[in-house]
């Protein structure tokens, strides 16, 4: 019992940094796996965002076809009634 009081501030002071090489390790651990998560979603996001973003250039394109038709379609009634007028 004498050699359990006299050492004490040593047993605590080996409890105490076990402890807290444990809790760094459990904080190391969860830190790395909050980074390869975080990771993961950025991933998804940028996949989710070239989806979307090609989405829309295809969906452009095709209004873009749509107008240079009726452009076209304006252009020929155009010159036709131009073609129709007295004079020409």
């Amino acid at each position: 019992m004498k050699f359990m009081i006299q050492n004490l501030p040593l047993i605590v002071t080996v409890l105490t940094a076990l402890a807290g090489a444990i809790g760094w390790g459990i904080g190391r651990v969860r830190r790395n796996y909050g980074l390869e998560r975080d990771i993961a979603h950025l991933k998804r996001d940028y996949k989710t965002l070239s989806d979307h973003s090609a989405q829309l250039l295809t969906e452009l394109e095709r209004r873009l076809d749509a107008v240079e038709k009726d452009a076209i379609a304006i252009k020929a009634v155009n010159h036709s009634l131009i073609a129709r007028q007295p004079g020409n």
